[in-house]
């Protein structure tokens, strides 16, 4: 019984002092950031969707017809400028008459030479020199044409003339197609749209040359910067929000593609901190800085959020950190311990 009451005693020792050690030494584990002087901006948001710029869809095609042998690309594929988009087969007919137009050719050359030779022996007459003449040159501008054509060459390969998208492509290999039929229509992603609808009343804010994000609605990593090009002077009867057409370069949003556009409005220069900073009670807004390891409580008023950040307007520590992790649980004047994120 004396053992069992002496280990008791020897156990609520040890406990007190540890609880006494605790609390001589309580800190907190937090995750800090430093201040930040930025540029904020009040935002107007609206959807939409990406589409070509107006004239910035080609139709490809050859000016002979063919058959097409190979295809290298299929709708929604992206391709460099001078990527191979398909190859073709020469129709035999377009081989046949390239072969004439050069026998012609040949034939007119051997002629004049002859005329040539018959006149310096008087044999001939000035004038059947100069048909000759005249024939040799309507047979090399037939064939010059052939060539233009592409006739001579029994295959050949539709290329892009630009970076773009396919957005569709007609045939098949082994179809047949006639000359100046349309094979391959590309859009060029160098210069891309989108048609943001937005709510009238905030229209208001809007004018062109402002800047806007765009962002995919299913891939928010892929975002593009744009610029406000034309906002609408009426309501859409159907949508009732007003049009805003943003334009912007890259191809990381391609043709079809739904996104969001965050349009930057009224802004400028401020301190801020990261939002998840600013704590909220019923005495209003606060943050928590740390200074010389313990957390300091201070109230603030807030501006602008933008981008994950918020205006602070009022004064804080200079080069002290605030806290964005932990900071529920801190009290005023509590030790801390920063850790990295």
């Amino acid at each position: 019984m004396n053992m069992r009451m002496l280990t008791a005693w020897l156990l609520l020792s040890l406990c007190n002092a540890a609880l006494a050690g605790e609390q001589d030494g309580v800190s907190a584990l937090v995750q800090t950031a430093a201040l930040r002087q930025m540029n904020l901006y009040s935002r107007v948001s609206g959807y939409g969707t990406v589409v070509p710029e107006l004239g910035a869809t080609m139709n490809l095609n050859f000016p002979k017809a063919g058959r097409v042998t190979r295809l290298f690309v299929s709708p929604g594929q992206q391709v460099n400028r001078g990527a191979d988009l398909l190859e073709i087969t020469t129709d035999p007919a377009g081989t046949l008459a390239y072969s004439q137009a050069e026998n012609a050719a040949v034939y007119a050359r051997g002629e004049l030479d002859r005329m040539k030779s018959l006149f310096e022996r008087q044999l001939a007459t000035r004038s059947q020199v100069e048909s000759a003449h005249r024939a040799l040159k309507d047979a090399e501008e037939a064939l010059a044409a052939q060539s233009a054509l592409g006739q001579g060459a029994r295959q050949d390969k539709l290329k892009s003339p630009f970076n773009g998208t396919v957005i569709s492509v007609a045939l098949a290999p082994g179809d047949r197609f006639a000359a100046g039929a349309n094979l391959v229509q590309l859009v060029h992603t160098d210069f891309l749209r989108v048609r943001l609808g937005i709510e009238p009343e905030e229209s208001r804010q809007i004018a062109r040359g402002m800047k806007v994000r765009l962002t995919s609605v299913f891939s928010p990593q892929d975002t593009v910067e744009g610029e406000v090009k034309q906002v609408a002077g009426q309501i859409d009867p159907q949508t009732q929000l007003v049009d805003i057409t943003v334009r912007f370069k890259g191809n990381n949003l391609l043709p079809g593609t739904k996104v969001k556009g965050d349009i930057a409005t009224i802004g400028h220069e401020a301190q801020a901190v990261p939002r998840q900073a600013v704590l909220r009670d019923a005495g209003g807004a606060y943050v928590f800085q740390v200074v010389n390891g313990k957390a300091h409580r201070t109230d603030v008023k807030t501006g602008l959020e933008d981008s994950g950040w918020i205006e602070v307007q009022n004064t804080l520590v200079p080069n002290a950190p605030v806290v964005t992790l932990g900071n529920y649980e801190l009290q005023d004047n509590m030790a801390v311990r920063e850790s990295t994120p």
